[in-house]
């Protein structure tokens, strides 16, 4: 989805969902997720209904509506929900400018996200100045059992440009510069953690642990 790029290029790093379906909504785990992106036209759903719904469920994190309608009444209530409404009509270039003020005048909420992010974790390359951040170990977990981007995306609920964006910070605090080197010296960290902190203090690395 374009917003997701969008997103991607303007605040690396949000951990975001795309609901396709009411029934998926109820299924996604509130916490940890930054920014939820939806259609407002949702099979067997209206319109107000997915907004109500969205809003409740994700009420800390930031969301995102996308429409082919033209309804006053519903850009109203998006508007008073706190959350963005795009058109489907926009071109790139004017998506990027709504996404980017949005981004902004949410920068209270951008700036918990960030903090929450940077949360560290136990991984530390010895010598290294500075653990791995929960998400980058929760990304190089998954690296490390041979898994590719998009199904590191879709095991943690990320686009595929954060997941790249977390294993690029990753390199820098593990000392390297490609993704075997990675996954050698993040397996030494890992061990070093386990033998220091015991194997249950690592439930951080598991999907969902945050």
């Amino acid at each position: 989805m374009v917003v997701e790029e969008i997103i991607a290029a303007v605040v690396p790093g949000l951990t975001t969902r795309v609901v396709d379906s009411v029934e998926q909504l109820h299924h996604i785990e509130p916490a940890g997720v930054d920014l939820v992106v939806s259609d407002l036209v949702l099979p067997n759903s209206k319109p107000a209904e997915v907004i109500d719904l969205v809003s409740q469920r994700f009420a800390n994190s930031l969301r995102i509506f996308f429409t082919a309608l033209g309804d006053a009444k519903i850009e109203r209530q998006v508007a008073n929900s706190g959350a963005l409404l795009l058109s489907k009509s926009q071109h790139y270039k004017e998506l990027m400018v709504q996404v980017q003020a949005f981004l902004k005048r949410d920068s209270v909420n951008l700036n918990s996200i960030s903090q929450r992010n940077e949360f560290q974790s136990l991984i530390q390359m010895p010598g290294s100045p500075k653990p791995l951040t929960i998400k980058q170990a929760q990304v190089m977990e998954q690296v490390s059992l041979g898994r590719t981007g998009k199904e590191i995306a879709k095991i943690l609920g990320m686009s595929p440009d954060t997941v790249n964006a977390h294993i690029k910070e990753a390199f820098g605090r593990l000392g390297v510069q490609n993704r075997g080197e990675a996954v050698s010296n993040y397996s030494v960290a890992r061990k070093l953690a386990a033998r220091l902190h015991g194997e249950a203090a690592l439930a951080h690395l598991q999907p969902n642990a945050d």
